[in-house]
């Protein structure tokens, strides 16, 4: 839990609030995030300073006896040697005010998050690009090549707006961060996550309410405060919104890993 379940409505408000030890190692965290993404946006994010450039890019948080960095990035958290001194958990970063994470080695993860979201970003131009041109030139194409579960993703998503889609792209994140073996898609015109076989989908979106639909059979076996429903073959989970969700994180995570666990067990 966060040292203060904050009302800030800006980065400077929310360091202000601290004591003044945490106040200096987290400024300086802020500087150096700030030193490689000079261009991106500083706002608060469920209760947290967060830095955005295209999408979400990389959070900080103080809690009772540690500060978080969130890079949002699991491939990125697991990849860096220098991290073994540190505790860490899908795509977060533990550290102390006595043992703050090096100032290189920030640079370096945030310098690799800019360069994603980067990517994303540009594979979105190209893509409209794209179908932009072959609109103009549709006679005699070869029929397009099958688009990726990826490329099929960032397209849906480039469709929301507003609450929907801060609310969607946070919860997505959460159940990706649950387990890299997890793989996303575009299925019954939602976004569906499968590991092997279905897990879960999200539901029709509606204000003040996130459902995730989870199909998978073994789900019924689970309890779980979290799973509402009294369905044959699946449960329903319901979210008033993203900050919810981040509450119920590791509920939400060990009922995906029970499923895939029974999924290996076959």
């Amino acid at each position: 839990m966060a040292m203060k379940l904050t009302s800030a409505t800006s980065i400077n408000e929310y360091l202000k609030a601290l004591p003044e030890e945490v106040q200096l190692v987290l400024k300086k965290l802020r500087q150096t995030i700030k030193s490689v993404a000079p261009d991106a946006e500083e706002l608060i994010r469920y209760g947290m300073p967060a830095f955005k450039q295209h999408c979400m890019l990389v959070y900080f948080a103080a809690f009772k006896n540690h500060c978080s960095f969130f890079p949002g990035s699991v491939q990125i958290v697991d990849k860096h040697e220098e991290l073994k001194g540190f505790k860490t958990s899908k795509g977060t970063i533990q550290f102390t005010i006595d043992k703050p994470i090096p100032v290189a080695l920030v640079k370096k993860i945030v310098k690799a998050r800019v360069e994603e979201n980067e990517a994303r970003h540009n594979a979105k131009l190209i893509s409209k690009a794209s179908a932009k041109n072959s609109s103009k030139s549709a006679v005699n194409l070869k029929p397009a090549a099958k688009l990726t579960d990826e490329v099929l993703v960032e397209q849906y998503m480039s469709k929301l707006s507003g609450d929907q889609k801060n609310d969607i792209d946070s919860v997505r994140s959460l159940i990706k961060k649950s387990s890299s073996k997890l793989s996303e898609r575009i299925k019954w015109n939602a976004l569906s996550y499968y590991y092997k076989h279905d897990i879960v989908t999200f539901g029709p979106y509606k204000t003040h309410t996130i459902l995730l639909v989870f199909h998978h059979p073994y789900v019924v076996k689970i309890k779980s405060a979290l799973l509402q429903g009294d369905y044959k073959d699946r449960r329903l989970v319901y979210f008033k919104n993203a900050f919810q969700a981040e509450q119920n994180k590791k509920e939400l995570a060990r009922i995906i890993k029970e499923i895939m666990k029974q999924i290996d067990s076959k």
